[in-house]
């Protein structure tokens, strides 16, 4: 009976090895051969696992597992009631999206789970160790490769066992270990003094392992141990076409260095060209693997099907064009960069928004301010109807009534300050037997007392209410988050929850975590909660053009993912 091989990993953090996992992508696939080589080193995926949600939860598992050093039984206690759950747990009938034949395949299983772990972990761990190999290699030049610990030694993987080269050796680049599923070889790095002493106890010990060729060279105190003996083979991915040489004794998926080949990659780059070259370059990674991502992932309802999902396409879009958030940031114009972001991403702005007034130039002002959301929202809007905008000294304010409520018509004719203040800014257009307003126009008050950044920013964030019922698909999307944050919060008053007097003592929400507590403001009570302001507040600090409103965004950034992968991938 073959024994799974057990790994024990140092319950020390590997800072290194942790950044190197935390930086990986969820690439979703049906077999580990969709995700190939060097996209290793980048990317994150269990294969048959085809939901983001499930890579991701999956990823964070092992995040934690890694930080806090916890232990492979304590990491399966606690993921696998949560695959199981899923419905991710035991042989299942799924399509392969190559062939779209329906295979039975195995999903998750105790035995995948101590692979999913033991994997992970150990080429995360394996990338950590090439990062200081390559800090450390002006003064310890070279790399020995070591016996596995394990009980039951893989015989392929003695060919290297004992077997010295340089750092740089392009071998490295191939039999790095781990050099398979479970691989417990090592390396060890050393001067040339240790090189020259370990390789004489080496041959004092078994002078059969080596040839005459070594004994001579080191005699000669040279440490070459060449590759002719080494067996290459042709590889053709199955699934791909691709085909590759590696080592006939490595299993091809390990075939490569989990690390070295982008960091070599960017050192040599940016000594050549500068970081500029370095930011294209990693622009073009991300894009390549955002389009990697769009091919594998098969999630049911795709980025929408859930709220990870949003943020993770958010992120991916950010990530990708990093460099254009990074200038706007600089800037201070980080509602730029977001609308850079939409046009690349191939949305149209610069749509005009109806609107009307008793002052022209107070419409003209809102449409051109409008202009920052997709033009092909702004033009479901005008289906709806207009926007009527006037100017207060007061609480900007917008309202979308329903003009078959009488009480309110005639409230707006006869005393609209009882309805709000600055109402009656818009009585004259509910005067007569024709009146201008009709049935799908809303009302925005605009506060004069507000500076130019921050009346603007106002206005994304009352117009981003007029969206709320022109798109209502759009808003369900803010309001499922909005209950995934707050499953568990008690209902507050604002007063309460911020400290401050100038919110109404009837102005309530809940707190969770939220860039602001006002992301958590409800219009309706425990059953009905009418949570209609974080749908607001997310896009009026993404294209509002106030900095300490991003700021405050960008501190949560799941909010701000959630809300650019919105902006960019809903088409209503």
């Amino acid at each position: 009976m073959t024994r799974e091989p057990v790994i024990h990993f140092s319950s020390l953090l590997d800072r290194a090895a942790l950044e190197h996992l935390k930086s990986k992508t969820v690439l979703p696939s049906f077999s580990h051969y969709d995700v190939w080589l060097y996209e290793h080193a980048v990317g994150f995926t269990v294969a048959k696992m085809m939901n983001a949600d499930l890579l991701q939860t999956t990823k964070s598992a092992l995040e934690h597992a890694m930080q806090s050093g916890e232990s492979y039984d304590k990491f399966v206690k606690k993921l696998k009631p949560y695959l199981m759950a899923q419905g991710w747990w035991g042989e299942s009938v799924m399509t392969d999206p190559i062939d779209g034949v329906a295979k039975t395949v195995q999903l998750g299983s105790t035995r995948r789970l101590r692979v999913i772990f033991q994997t992970n972990l150990a080429t995360a761990y394996a990338a950590g160790q090439w990062a200081r190999v390559q800090e450390d290699k002006a003064d310890f030049p070279y790399l020995k490769y070591i016996a596995s610990t394990a009980e039951q030694k893989r015989q392929s993987h003695m060919t290297y066992y004992g077997k010295i080269w340089r750092v740089d050796d392009p071998i490295w680049q191939s039999i790095f270990p781990p050099n398979g599923y479970g691989c417990q070889c090592t390396v060890r790095q050393l001067n040339e003094k240790q090189a020259l002493r370990e390789r004489g106890e080496d041959i004092d010990r078994q002078p059969e392992k080596f040839t005459e060729r070594q004994k001579a060279n080191h005699a000669k105190g040279i440490i070459d141990d060449g590759t002719n003996d080494i067996q290459w083979v042709d590889f053709t991915n199955p699934r791909t076409g691709q085909t590759v040489k590696i080592p006939f004794d490595v299993m091809p998926t390990f075939a490569h260095n989990h690390a070295a080949r982008l960091v070599d990659v960017q050192m040599l780059a940016e000594q050549r060209h500068g970081k500029g070259f370095i930011r294209e370059l990693a622009d073009n990674l991300m894009a390549y693997l955002k389009k990697k991502k769009q091919h594998l992932e098969l999630t049911e309802g795709g980025v929408f099907a859930s709220s990870a999902n949003l943020i993770n396409e958010g992120r991916l879009l950010y990530e990708t064009h990093i460099t254009v958030m990074n200038e706007a940031i600089k800037q201070g114009k980080p509602h730029e960069g977001i609308m850079e972001i939409m046009r690349r991403e191939g949305i149209e702005l610069g749509g005009e928004v109806y609107t009307y007034s008793s002052n022209a130039e107070a419409a003209q002002e809102l449409t051109d301010n409008l202009q920052v959301f997709p033009t092909v929202w702004l033009q479901k809007s005008n289906e709806m109807g207009r926007v009527l905008v006037a100017d207060s000294m007061g609480r900007a304010w917008h309202y979308f009534p329903d003009l078959s409520n009488k009480r309110f018509i005639n409230m707006m004719k006869n005393k609209p300050q009882d309805f709000a203040n600055g109402a009656e800014a818009f009585q004259w257009a509910f005067m007569g037997r024709k009146m201008a307003f009709q049935q799908g126009d809303s009302m925005m008050l605009n506060n004069l007392n507000h500076n130019a950044t921050r009346m603007i920013s106002t206005q994304i964030h009352e117009f981003t209410h007029r969206l709320q019922k022109v798109l209502p698909e759009l808003n369900d999307y803010f309001v499922r988050l909005w209950h995934e944050k707050t499953a568990n919060d008690k209902v507050q008053t604002l007063r309460k929850m911020t400290g401050n007097q100038r919110y109404r003592a009837n102005e309530i929400g809940k707190r969770d975590d939220f860039p602001n507590p006002y992301y958590g403001k409800m219009y309706g009570d425990e059953d009905d909660p009418l949570p209609l302001e974080m749908m607001t507040m997310i896009f009026e600090a993404l294209l509002g053009g106030d900095i300490k409103r991003y700021q405050e965004l960008a501190r949560k950034p799941d909010f701000l993912y959630f809300g650019l992968a919105l902006l960019v991938r809903y088409q209503p």
